[in-house]
């Protein structure tokens, strides 16, 4: 597969988890709080930290307050002149995967395009102005969608395994920033605590699976549940195991002797992140451990992107030599 092909099948469920994190983020904090009916302040500013845009947003040129959260809402979701928001976000899907229409099924395809379509008109504007919930639900019903039926409907084969590689590290990376902004640390009041800690359960699809599981709602079952269970599709180690996985799949074509530091970097990453237990996230500070898991997540996408998808020159004259002097007995053997 040539590298554009695979950069491509990468970042089309990379964006598509964003959309579909940043719709159901957006969706539960309005409807926590028209429920609830905090302070405004603290409607806007989680959703500009989840997507690091608070310095942006306070540098527009009508200085918008970050309290002001119903135009902190109208920019994440309508704004296309930066990459957060959504329509940025569904507008980057539908361009990758154009870029490899051949590859995709064609229900996959209408997934994205049809999201697409429906965005760009007078049904979604009217959706967001009088049932704001079925707006979000539409991102993320198609995201749900769109997985089902490319799991059905296409061949498992390497384009499929970089869709499933760029699902994975995205989910790493999500879960991580969708705790951290619900950390309830800025919270005064115990029902202030128990609605962050709902609120970041509901965003990573956690809400049934934590209470099916008998768990107590405190910070500690929360953080646990959503770090290291290993049953959970959106929890960090799940996630990190399916990397694992697929980057060995990858792998196995390579000749021995041919290092990949993708591989190299998720090892390191997850073998410190299984040594720890809950005693040792809260020991360390679950903020700081947080931050540690999306810094790290970042570094294995760039060594993902420098293994397979854009490799740097030097890089491939170093795999050249390497080829160079394997055998073809060797050659024809697979990496464990």
């Amino acid at each position: 597969m040539i590298s554009r092909v695979a950069d491509s099948c990468f970042w089309l469920t990379r964006y598509l988890e964003r959309v579909d994190s940043l719709a159901r983020l957006i969706g539960v904090h309005h409807s926590l709080h028209i429920d609830a009916g905090p302070q405004t302040q603290q409607r806007g500013r989680p959703l500009l930290e989840f997507v690091g845009r608070t310095g942006f947003y306070r540098s527009l040129p009508d200085h918008p307050s970050v309290d002001d959260a119903d135009r902190v809402e109208h920019y994440l979701v309508w704004d296309g002149s930066h990459p957060a928001s959504l329509h940025r976000g569904v507008q980057s899907v539908r361009e990758n995967a154009r870029t490899i229409r051949e590859i995709l099924s064609h229900e996959a395809w209408e997934a994205i395009n049809d999201l697409w379509l429906w965005l760009r008109s007078n049904d979604a504007r009217r959706a967001y102005d009088e049932s704001r919930n079925d707006f979000y639900e539409h991102f993320t019903r198609t995201a749900v969608l769109f997985h089902g039926v490319s799991h059905a409907s296409m061949l498992h084969d390497e384009a499929f395994t970089f869709m499933k590689l760029g699902r994975a590290v995205e989910r790493t990376d999500l879960t991580a920033r969708l705790l951290a902004i619900h950390h309830p640390r800025v919270h005064k009041t115990a029902e202030g605590e128990s609605a962050a800690l709902l609120a970041a359960l509901r965003s990573t699809c956690a809400f049934e699976p934590f209470f099916r599981a008998g768990r107590p709602l405190n910070l500690t079952e929360v953080t646990r549940f959503l770090v290291f269970d290993p049953s959970l599709p959106r929890s960090v180690v799940y996630n990190l195991d399916e990397a694992r996985f697929l980057l060995r799949g990858l792998r196995r074509e390579d000749p021995l002797a041919l290092p990949r530091r993708s591989r190299q970097s998720l090892e390191r990453f997850r073998g410190e992140l299984i040594q720890m237990d809950i005693g040792d996230i809260e020991r360390r500070g679950i903020p700081a451990t947080l931050d540690w898991v999306v810094r790290s997540t970042a570094h294995l996408c760039r060594a993902i992107h420098d293994d397979y998808l854009n490799p740097p020159m030097a890089w491939l004259r170093h795999c050249v030599r390497v080829l160079e002097t394997v055998s073809p007995d060797e050659g024809a053997t697979r990496a464990a």
